[in-house]
């Protein structure tokens, strides 16, 4: 995970990626406070096991690690009497989390000899997913080899294992072309942004109001009874409520726009809750984090990167703003042609790379992180449309509140955790807001998906009834004017005609056709000039 994707506000769909392939930034001091790292502690006894190092911290996935190990018999005490050179003294290795380490061996055997002159042994170990693990110790004397132990003596618990994940250049490429490609979208929108709309949200802003209060009201709350009652890890349930916690990216309103939502309302309450953020982040992380953290740690709000959100959002606006102002053919041409398809490929593209980037961490989301994020999510679309209902909002307002109230800035979220929490504590912290934004943006694919669908199976049908009236229409027009002659030449064909005058009155019953609104609709009485003698 060292790597994530850039904030849908970057936002959602896209800060799963920037997270994943740019990398967290590391701390490289002391973080005692984080409070989570243990260090390896020898059984009291005759019997003790060694390790060097004392613990094998921050390991590269896939690359294979030594960690040798000592087995020595306390001198002040005389062996027991089965020992013998032909004794054998098997160290049994087990693991807290087989999923994120790889054991060369699970048995390591000394010899009385190995362990009067202090032999090495080594014990490989590789990292296959980030993640933190301990691993434990037991001594099995065997009087020979072959035989039942006679003695099983706990002799080293809590070895301190720890994996990340090292980013390389082509990670970094990808984050590189997320970034531009979400800020010529946002100049896109700006094109398309009504500034005399976005004043008159200002002024009556029911729609801010009501994102404002489903956003850092409800969201906090229901991540955090979430957390509590589903998650049993404190550091997972603490990465949910920062999730929470977090105001809108970009991402919503790249949603709203495709899914017809009001956009104007959408970028107005994002510019509201990344500036309301600076205060109400702080205010619920210091009234709920203690449920989830040890006493006196300290949440490292990221005031910068949530400055550096609004630069995001703000600068290319106003790009797009000023090519409205001054290129209104451009605008025009961007709005109507470009936007829609762009933000479309811009999500996919970027949920599509996640997803892959991500493949090697999945045996880590577990179904209750699932459930959580997706309760989360669920959640959080429920509650914004509801209240943007009951506040009768239209249907435009409702999507735009809905979708603000259920997706986060999530680049926020990644960063607060990582200068919150040392490496790998942080990567594992971020697994549920991860499961959220899947969750989030699996639900958009799919409700998208529908609409789209929907639509065709609307235009095909609406298509052949518009084809049908045509031919319709066709047919009796050459059945009105067909071999109709004024009777002046020899060649004249005899024909049924009808009524010289029509103005909806009665006619016979083989000319009732004419009677169609849609076929005949003259201002007055009107006559053929052809079947005038």
């Amino acid at each position: 995970m060292t790597s994530t994707m850039l904030s849908l506000s970057l936002n959602s769909v896209a800060a799963i990626l920037l997270v994943l392939l740019a990398g967290f930034p590391v701390n490289n001091g002391d973080d005692t406070d984080a409070a989570v790292v243990t260090t390896p502690s020898p059984d009291v006894g005759p019997w003790v096991l060694v390790a060097n190092p004392l613990k094998l911290e921050r390991i590269t996935e896939m690359i294979p690690y030594t960690i040798n190990l000592t087995l020595t018999y306390s001198e002040s005490e005389e062996p027991p009497k089965y020992v013998s050179k032909e004794t054998l003294f098997v160290v049994k290795v087990s693991t807290t989390n087989p999923l994120t380490v790889k054991l060369a061996s699970k048995e390591i055997v000394f010899t009385w000899e190995d362990v009067t002159e202090g032999n090495n042994k080594s014990l490989g170990v590789t990292g296959q997913v980030i993640g933190y693990v301990d691993l434990n110790f037991v001594l099995d004397i065997l009087p020979k080899n072959g035989s039942v132990a006679v003695e099983t003596v706990p002799v080293l618990s809590g070895y301190l294992v720890t994996v990340i994940r090292e980013s390389d250049t082509l990670d970094n490429v990808f984050t590189i072309i997320m970034i531009i490609m979400a800020v010529l979208n946002t100049i896109n929108m700006g094109c398309a942004l009504d500034m005399a709309i976005v004043k008159q949200n200002i002024l009556r802003p029911v729609g801010p109001i009501v994102g404002f209060i489903s956003q850092f009201t409800f969201m906090p709350l229901f991540a955090f009874g979430i957390a509590m009652l589903m998650i049993k890890d404190p550091l997972m349930g603490f990465g949910l409520l920062v999730i929470g916690v977090c105001p809108g990216g970009i991402a919503s309103n790249f949603w709203t726009l495709l899914l017809d939502g009001d956009v104007n309302l959408s970028i107005t309450m994002t510019f509201v809750s990344s500036i309301a953020a600076m205060g109400m982040m702080p205010l619920w992380l210091w009234l709920l984090s203690p449920f989830f953290l040890p006493p006196g740690s300290s949440v490292q709000v990221p005031f910068l990167d949530m400055a550096v959100s609004l630069i995001l959002l703000t600068v290319p606006l106003g790009i797009g703003l000023l090519i409205r102002r001054f290129k209104l053919s451009v605008a025009e041409f961007l709005t109507v042609k470009i936007i829609k398809p762009f933000s479309f490929f811009f999500i996919f593209f970027i949920f599509g790379l996640g997803f892959y980037s991500m493949s090697h961490i999945f045996i880590l989301l577990d179904w209750t992180l699932l459930t959580a994020g997706l309760a989360v999510t669920v959640a959080g679309f429920v509650f914004g449309a509801f209240f943007a209902w009951i506040t009768r909002l239209g249907r435009p307002q409702i999507i735009a509140v809905s979708l603000e109230t259920a997706m986060q800035n999530a680049n926020i979220a990644f960063v607060l955790l990582k200068t919150t929490l040392p490496t790998p504590y942080s990567d594992i912290a971020a697994l549920p807001a991860i499961a959220q934004i899947l969750m989030t943006t699996s639900i958009l694919f799919i409700f998208f998906g529908i609409i789209m669908a929907y639509r065709c199976v609307k235009n095909r049908g609406c298509k052949k009834k518009e084809e049908k009236v045509e031919e319709e229409e066709e047919t009796t027009k050459s059945l009105m004017l067909k071999d109709y002659t004024d009777g002046s030449n020899g060649n004249a064909k005899k024909v049924e005609t009808p009524p010289p005058q029509y103005y909806g009155g009665q006619v016979t019953p083989e000319f009732s056709w004419a009677k169609r609104p849609s076929l005949i609709v003259p201002s007055s009485p009107t006559i053929d000039p052809r079947i005038i003698a």
